[in-house]
């Protein structure tokens, strides 16, 4: 990975909107610039992999990540990041255990990079930070919550459209094989769900 030269006012403006826009004053962006860095990857660079412990926080700029895992041999596809959206993996780096998961950047990416104990260090001692940090655990708990709630109960037309929706354009920006693996379908069954979409389109 390379090390970029840094804007760190529109890092810090990146870090507040993913963070659900909150205004923070100045002394603890301050302190939130001494432990960000930002990061370059190139296409199929890996971010993380198993066996790793996640010991950041990302914010992609520029790019596409993935996050993924393996069962049984299959990918399995549990999120994507785009400009503007934070990326982790959730457990790893709420338990400081080694990851299952890989992360992987799907174009060239520019992305934030917060890391992680020195985060958790200033947030026992700002009061502004432990919000933000409490802000992370609900970003968390829902991801965890929809996500699962899709795989349980949405078909794949709809997982396909939720993907759509979350993120415009994404599906024309990705590999068949990586948005068959997150909804859970064959690429021949995705065939015939983008099929569906574009002559619903037509009418």
């Amino acid at each position: 990975m390379k090390k970029v030269v840094v804007n760190k006012r529109l890092i810090l403006a990146e870090i507040e909107h993913i963070l659900g826009r909150i205004e923070l004053s100045v002394e603890t962006k301050r302190q939130l610039n001494a432990i960000v860095t930002q990061e370059k990857v190139k296409k199929h660079d890996l971010i993380l992999k198993p066996g790793e412990v996640c010991d950041f926080l990302g914010v992609v700029q520029k790019g596409i990540i993935q996050v993924f895992h393996y069962k049984d041999k299959k990918l399995i596809s549990d999120y994507f990041a785009t400009e503007g959206y934070g990326f982790f993996d959730i457990e790893s780096f709420f338990t400081g255990k080694p990851s299952y998961a890989t992360i992987e950047a799907l174009e060239p990416t520019v992305y934030v990079k917060i890391d992680r104990k020195k985060f958790l260090e200033l947030c026992d001692k700002n009061e502004e930070l432990n919000s933000v940090y409490q802000k992370i655990l609900e970003f968390a708990l829902i991801l965890c919550h929809d996500r699962l709630d899709s795989v349980l109960n949405d078909s794949a037309e709809d997982k396909y459209e939720n993907l759509e929706k979350r993120i415009p354009g994404l599906t024309s920006r990705i590999s068949a094989i990586n948005v068959a693996s997150y909804i859970g379908v064959t690429q021949e069954t995705l065939c015939r769900i983008k099929s569906k979409q574009e002559d619903f389109l037509l009418f």
